[in-house]
């Protein structure tokens, strides 16, 4: 679902722009949303280089533009569709036409005032393509429940695609607010309305609005001010969105270079999304929510504001944006967690499960994703050609490559080959060759190994062995990781081996005896997968050209009219694809195709006995068991993949549900689950409980040189860890808990024990990192002190006993009088006293494990809540 936003618009005739200069938008726009309605005022800049020329844009059909803006020095009017002038469109809306011509000599630049109003209201639609994937979209919609234009919506005259500047003026009804890209320099009640706007002096392809009813929260980091607009209050969540954006802009300044914007706003949108826009992301109110998001999805979209929102595609060479940003956001993630290896094999999956000689194409053809096929290629090939580059150079290399395209390109279109010119400036090596192999050609290698052998004995071991491209067409240049297992060493050997024919003889040499040989057991080569590679998983039957659903005949009605309704509303979404059957029709089960098994009554139930024999499974009509993890199946939904027994080039699934209402929901949530290859859901909703992957078994690419049944058992094991390309600081700073930890901890307090004077040095230390902070003083007498006299101490007598007191207001009526305390207590033990142990008497008693870390921890904690700013803080 998540993606990065484009538009794919028409080029208009448009003679003389040169790069350094741009269109600008100086707009006055009117919105008012209960009626759809918008009126804008739009003050044009056009760059020019000849007098007389004709200029031409396009505008939304519905928005009624007003003629009588002619002037002695040009003339506007509108082209008739049949005009053979007139520029066909492919765009999701009615598009106008219009001519600008000049009348008199002007001078380098024209200025057109263009006035125009109406109404743009398309609905949010899902998109089902495919059973595999279901999206919703609009081209625009300004309704009651929020506003969202963008250049697909044609809002704004499209005059060509070169890049543009504006600044916009944006009235709405109060209560609500106003997003776009660039900063945001007014924020104001004017009159009835409310009064937003927002500039960018640096180059956009499109312009956006988004206005809701939102509850805003903010927080600086560094020169950046991060934002997080919510549709519903929710100071918790806006904390994580905000602080986790401070995470990563610090991780991807270090690694990329630094942050283009002033801003980065996190925008809850009213239906389900996960666009990037320059300077903000739009995600859904469902998506927003789910915890995993926060690492997962959304550093994806902030990383965009690098790659596609600041350096911007050159769509005419192919998208390159949506792989680096997988590799340096998701792939990156997965690799912190030491899940890399996973990541790279489920990409591989993805390509060679959708992926086919019919719907492949180059990566120099991919301008976004429509289909899983498509992904597979754009964001999953492209991901891996970047992995292959920092295989190939090294971390170093690699990070200082991808600096210098940032820096080179930004602010500018850029393509596959300005990255190539970017790694050759920091190499001094040319690459075209390998670029091109990966970039303007499609398909993949497939690999396989064979002839291996060792002759020699003791100290003296020659291994010989064969690396075969056994796809059709033409040998891949490309570089493989071979690993060789050896007796009596921890780690095996690793060498990277260059292959440039479609079957190629390698030899080595070892002191020590070769057992076990394995290539490329980390995935590091983009490559077609064979079968024994990947596990069955749903993302086979979901990228397969032919589906065959059976269902259940002798199921009792309501599980039979779920199935049945799962099953039509997948075909309904592929037609033509998915073929619908029930068991009593059929005599055998087909090979040539992927098949759905529904309900436990399906007389073909037995293909999953024998289907799952080989793994740690059992399934009955009444309970599972996957590994440890088993339960009954009550409430429960099942969901197995296994290799077809006629063909295991295919994959059969077994779904098996015990609550008809979960079908829905089934049908809508499992294409997203398509790397797994078992699943089990709890409830009508419903919700994954179990998911995982069958382990691979008898791969083609590792290969036993002994006769011994323990040799196999070394596949994939003791490879050495990788460090991950960048490293994510955490939330709160090391360095500053163990400052305050060393000093309320250190030889100077004496452990501050009750009534010492140490105690007081305590206090004022504190109260100085609330002022710090920016809290308001909480005592009485407008210190940060609430004193009393207590008779405290070994010799029981009076003394003044300090609480530190800081406060972050808030201004909600309803909880007026009311607050949340955040504390700690901050004294210890001093020198031993009450309750000092035997030949501990008069020693100091530190504190740093009790107290000293909790004050540490809260003082932090203060600092992040303080940095959180909202008009209606709780």
């Amino acid at each position: 679902m998540f993606k990065h936003s484009i538009t794919i618009l028409i080029i208009l005739f448009f003679v003389g722009l040169t790069p350094a200069q741009y269109i600008n938008h100086s707009l006055e726009i009117t919105l008012a949303p209960d009626s759809s309605f918008l009126k804008v005022v739009d003050a044009v800049t056009i760059p020019l280089d000849s007098a007389g020329q004709e200029i031409r844009f396009q505008l939304h059909a519905d928005l009624v533009l007003s003629l009588s803006d002619s002037t002695a020095d040009y003339t506007i009017r509108e082209l008739d569709q049949s005009d053979p002038d007139s520029v066909e469109s492919e765009a999701a809306v009615p598009l106008k036409t219009y001519s600008v011509q000049m009348n008199n000599e002007v001078a380098d630049r024209l200025s057109l005032k263009l006035y125009y109003q109406g109404k743009i209201n398309h609905p949010v639609q899902q998109q089902s393509k495919e059973y595999a994937r279901g999206f919703s979209e609009t081209p625009g919609i300004i309704s009651d429940q929020g506003v969202y234009l963008s250049g697909s919506s044609y809002w704004i005259p499209k005059f060509d695609d070169e890049l543009i500047t504006f600044t916009m003026n944006v009235y709405i009804p109060p209560e609500w607010d106003v997003v776009s890209q660039g900063t945001r320099t007014q924020r104001e009640g004017v009159g009835a309305q409310n009064l937003f706007r927002w500039e960018s002096p640096q180059p956009m392809d499109e312009i956006y609005c988004i206005a809701a009813k939102f509850t805003y929260y903010e927080k600086a980091v560094g020169d950046v001010l991060v934002m997080a607009y919510l549709r519903t209050p929710d100071p918790a969540l806006a904390s994580k969105y905000l602080e986790t954006t401070a995470q990563y802009l610090e991780m991807y300044n270090q690694l990329i270079g630094p942050y283009p914007y002033t801003k980065f706003a996190l925008v809850e949108n009213f239906w389900e999304t996960g666009y990037g826009m320059p300077s903000f992301t739009l995600l859904g109110e469902k998506v927003i929510r789910f915890p995993f998001i926060l690492h997962s999805s959304y550093p994806h979209e902030l990383l965009h504001n690098w790659w596609g929102n600041s350096v911007f595609v050159d769509y005419e060479t192919g998208n390159w944006c949506e792989g680096l940003t997988v590799y340096m956001a998701d792939h990156l993630i997965k690799e912190q967690r030491g899940q890399g290896v996973d990541y790279r094999r489920g990409a591989l999956q993805a390509y060679t499960d959708y992926v086919n000689t019919a719907n492949d194409f180059p990566l120099s053809e991919f301008l976004s994703r429509y289909d899983a096929a498509s992904s597979a290629i754009g964001y999953s090939k492209a991901m891996m050609l970047f992995h292959m580059m920092r295989q190939g150079v090294g971390d170093d290399i690699f990070i200082k490559s991808m600096q210098t395209f940032y820096r080179k390109n930004k602010f500018k279109r850029a393509g596959w080959d300005d990255i190539r010119l970017a790694i050759a400036s920091v190499t001094g090596r040319d690459y075209k060759f390998g670029f091109d192999q990966w970039v303007k050609r499609k398909g993949a290698p497939e690999l396989r190994i064979s002839n291996a052998q060792v002759t020699g004995n003791t100290g003296n071991f020659d291994l010989s062995y064969t690396l075969t491209q056994v796809q059709e067409g033409d040998s891949f240049q490309v570089t493989i990781p071979v690993v060789i297992h050896l007796a009596g060493k921890d780690e095996p050997f690793i060498q990277r081996v260059a292959m440039t024919k479609k079957a190629q003889n390698y030899e080595m040499n070892f002191e020590t005896e070769p057992l076990l040989i394995e290539v490329d057991p980390q995935f590091d080569v983009f490559r077609r997968l064979h079968r024994n590679e990947i596990p069955p998983a749903f993302s086979k039957v979901f990228g397969s050209d032919k589906v065959l659903i059976v269902l259940p005949s002798t199921e009792d009605d309501q599980y039979l009219n779920a199935y049945l309704a799962l099953a039509n509303k997948w075909s309904g979404a592929d037609s033509g694809k998915i073929e619908i059957r029930q068991d009593n029709e059929m005599l055998e089960m087909p090979s040539d195709r992927a098949v759905w098994l529904l309900g436990k009554e399906n007389r073909f139930r037995a293909y999953l006995d024998s289907g799952i024999v080989n793994y740690d499974a059992a399934i009955s009509d009444s309970a599972y068991r996957f590994g440890q993890t088993g339960s009954t199946s009550k409430d429960k939904s099942v969901i197995v993949s296994f290799r077809n027994p006629r063909n295991p080039e295919n994959v059969m699934v077994w779904l098996y549900t015990d609550v008809p209402e979960a079908a829905d929901g089934l049908a809508r949530k499992l294409p997203h689950y398509s790397k797994y290859s078992y699943l089990v859901f709890e409830g009508s909703e419903p919700t994954n409980i179990v998911k995982g992957q069958w382990p691979v078994i008898n791969s083609p690419l590792v290969m036993a040189l002994k006769d011994d049944s323990t040799t196999i058992g070394l596949a994939g094991t003791n490879l050495p860890e990788r460090k991950a390309l960048a490293t994510l600081q955490p939330v709160f700073s090391q360095e500053n808990m163990l400052a305050h930890i060393n000093y309320l901890a250190g030889e100077e307090l004496q452990g501050r024990g009750l009534g010492t004077p140490e105690l007081d040095k305590a206090a004022e230390y504190i109260a100085g990192q609330f002022k710090d902070i920016g809290l308001q003083p909480g005592a009485d007498d407008g210190s940060y002190f609430q004193k009393w006299n207590a008779v405290v101490g070994k010799e029981m007598t009076g003394k003044e006993i300090k609480n530190i007191i800081g406060m972050i207001p808030g201004n909600k009526k309803e909880f007026e009088g009311e607050s949340v305390v955040v504390c700690a207590h901050y004294d210890h033990l001093g020198l031993g006293w009450p309750d000092v142990r035997e030949g501990n008497e008069g020693k100091v008693h530190y504190g740093a494990d009790d107290n000293a870390s909790g004050v540490a921890v809260m003082i932090e904690v203060a600092k992040l809540m303080a940095q959180i700013s909202k008009p209606d803080r709780t």
